[in-house]
């Protein structure tokens, strides 16, 4: 079953949205860059923070959980790295189970 699903387009779209008959919700507009961005999004398995350190820098990918509510403009891990005096692990790409410090779990990724 296809038809037009209820929210806007992450590309800016605006309510272009749509279920095609594979069940991925797809972008209508003919303009829009990716289409299937809804979907790839949706695809991503990832529910943790993904945390890039570098000797002297850092970049934080957020969960989509922390979209709602604007919890991620506020985010406790993003503070507590700024923080510090240094990367608290070796540079390399982690995925971070964040329950507050010294509650976290740092796991090297590929």
């Amino acid at each position: 079953m296809s038809g037009e699903i209820a929210g806007f387009c992450p590309m800016g779209c605006g309510q272009t949205l749509f279920e095609g008959a594979s069940g991925y919700i797809t972008c209508s507009s003919l303009r829009c860059p990716r289409p299937t961005a809804v979907a790839d999004l949706l695809d991503d398995s990832e529910t943790e923070h993904v945390v890039v350190l570098k000797q002297s820098t850092f970049t934080v990918r957020h969960p989509l959980r922390e979209r709602l509510d604007d919890e991620l403009l506020s985010c406790s891990l993003d503070e507590w790295l700024v923080s510090r005096p240094g990367p608290p692990a070796i540079p390399g790409r982690y995925r971070v189970r964040w329950r507050g410090q010294p509650d976290a779990t740092w796991e090297p990724l590929q």
